[in-house]
């Protein structure tokens, strides 16, 4: 629900598979471990935070992974100003990545969770929060048309090149296990009450 959405170099992918179902197939493991972190949602003000605080820190790292300027975690910065968040610091040094198939398996992985912010959004305006107020970030990207174009991206690539499905699959890989040590690191910084715990 978060996000919508390691290869063999070289592995043959199946022609009748466009490149956005063999991505889908090939990270259905790493996209179900990401959206387990809040299987519920954002149901409460802790919930929100560790969403805001791991989803800040991708978004910087995948800047610099696609070499973009920011806007994503620029939005994300502002919410985590507006409630009183600390961001968590780089877990490691992030890179850019050089091949531009690779790239597009991260835009995959950032501009599908555009669809789950639409579910995430109305979660955050139960809460009290809406654009001006410390959901910034969901307002804009569950409105963002980032997810059509990479689609469109998509769909010009051939999926009966094998050595190019491999490079998309390894970028969408990458970012996924970006984001899970992302939230994992954000649960530890705002770990679940006692409450929560036995909910």
């Amino acid at each position: 629900m978060l996000f919508s959405m390691n290869a063999s170099v070289h592995q043959p992918a199946d022609p009748r598979v466009d490149a956005r179902q063999f991505l889908r197939r090939q990270t259905r493991h790493l996209h179900a471990r990401v959206d387990a972190f809040f299987a519920d949602g954002l149901r409460t003000a802790d919930d929100y935070a560790r969403y805001l605080v791991g989803m800040h820190r991708f978004a910087a790292d995948h800047e610099i992974a696609v070499g973009t300027l920011p806007r994503q975690s620029f939005w994300l910065a502002c919410d985590l100003q507006t409630l009183g968040l600390a961001p968590l610091p780089p877990g490691g040094v992030c890179t850019p990545v050089a091949n531009a198939d690779e790239r597009l398996g991260w835009e995959y992985v950032m501009a599908g969770s555009s669809v789950g912010a639409r579910y995430l959004l109305r979660h955050a305006l139960a809460l009290g929060h809406d654009e001006a107020a410390g959901a910034r970030f969901l307002t804009r990207h569950a409105a963002d048309g980032g997810w059509a174009r990479v689609l469109e991206r998509l769909a010009t690539c051939a999926p009966e090149d094998g050595a190019l499905m491999a490079r998309l699959q390894r970028g969408a890989c990458d970012a996924f296990i970006q984001v899970q040590d992302c939230f994992e690191r954000s649960f530890q910084t705002h770990p679940a009450a006692a409450q929560e715990s036995a909910a």
